[in-house]
């Protein structure tokens, strides 16, 4: 199970804006508005603070944000805007930038366990300052500043709660066009249907090796032995898929890998991938973007046009799930 855990927090999704997901923060960077929001009803950059919806329920979270000496208590729900942006495009459905929200609200409290306040390092999540929200989005900033936001303000306080506590979750920018199944182990994690994986951007990718370079990759894994070049495609066999397509075990050579380690040595977008031979080279065929489990954004973005709201975007991806509102 740890290792399970690991290799989801190495490889939650693609990189955007050379960031990952909740798996590494941006160092260095200047959280314009942070020194503003610390503390519940202060001012931010853009309009105040969501620390409260109103009755203060939402303002009981808080995380500790350094920067240059200096920590700033930040309630949750502000963090969250600047999380959101680096999680998302913010040009996604409002539907699905509000699901997006209420996913990354659970990760942090299920992180807090239950504690007031949470130092921004122990969360290992990702989050844009002003100074990169701007860079990013140009001369959409306040458009999509002003989305991001919304989403975090239209969920306030709302989580994904499994027996009560908040739910171990995850996302990805597209699945191989259905997400993976989490198993007993992993029981919130459903096997869905994502058609809309087939509409995003980078879906399909295709990578060409020599045999020689593919071995060397796959020698570079820790404990690998070290393939036959001349053979190696011959020697190539998936042992196992799951029913979303991706690889979990594949045999090179004399040794058994698993699906993440293949993925990380060739570089690929997503561990579904499938080999075959190219005129005397291995071609790698490759679908989806990211580790394929829980909520797929491209396909909640896609199941938004027919209508569904972020609740029923939530009951696609997620089961044996209800959500609850912080406090209530």
């Amino acid at each position: 199970m740890k290792r399970f855990l690991t290799v989801l927090m190495i490889m939650v999704m693609i990189p955007y804006v050379t960031t990952m997901a909740w798996t590494g923060r941006i160092g260095g960077g200047d959280f314009t508005g942070f020194e503003e929001l610390a503390g519940a009803g202060g001012e931010g950059s853009q309009g105040g603070s969501l620390g409260t919806d109103g009755n203060g329920v939402a303002g009981r979270r808080y995380v500790a944000v350094e920067r240059e000496g200096k920590v700033s208590r930040v309630p949750a729900e502000d963090f969250l805007v600047h999380v959101l942006a680096a999680q998302i495009p913010a040009d996604f459905g409002p539907e699905t930038l509000k699901a997006q929200a209420v996913i990354a609200r659970t990760y942090i409290y299920r992180e807090m366990n239950g504690a007031e306040e949470i130092p921004e390092e122990a969360l290992d999540m990702d989050a844009l300052s002003g100074a990169q929200m701007e860079e990013l989005w140009g001369g959409t900033y306040q458009e999509d500043y002003s989305r991001i936001r919304e989403a975090v303000s239209a969920t306030s306080g709302l989580y994904l709660a499994y027996e009560g506590e908040p739910a171990e979750v995850f996302f990805c920018r597209a699945a191989s066009g259905a997400t993976r199944p989490g198993g007993q182990e992993h029981p919130c994690l459903r096997q869905a249907e994502s058609p809309g994986d087939l509409l995003a951007d980078g879906y399909l990718s295709i990578a060409v090796f020599t045999p020689e370079d593919l071995a060397r990759r796959v020698s570079a894994i820790p404990g690998a032995v070290s393939p036959d070049a001349d053979r190696l495609l011959e020697e190539i066999q998936v042992a196992e898929r799951d029913g979303a397509g991706y690889v979990v075990q594949i045999q090179i050579g004399p040794k058994t890998y698993s699906g993440e380690e293949v993925q990380y040595a060739l570089g690929l977008s997503s561990p579904c991938f499938y080999f075959d031979e190219l005129q005397g080279k291995v071609r790698v065929t490759c679908k989806g973007i990211g580790h394929g489990y829980g909520f797929s954004q491209a396909g909640a973005s896609a199941l938004e046009k027919e209508g569904l709201g972020f609740e029923a975007l939530l009951d696609h991806y997620f089961q044996n799930v209800e959500i609850l509102k912080e406090g209530i």
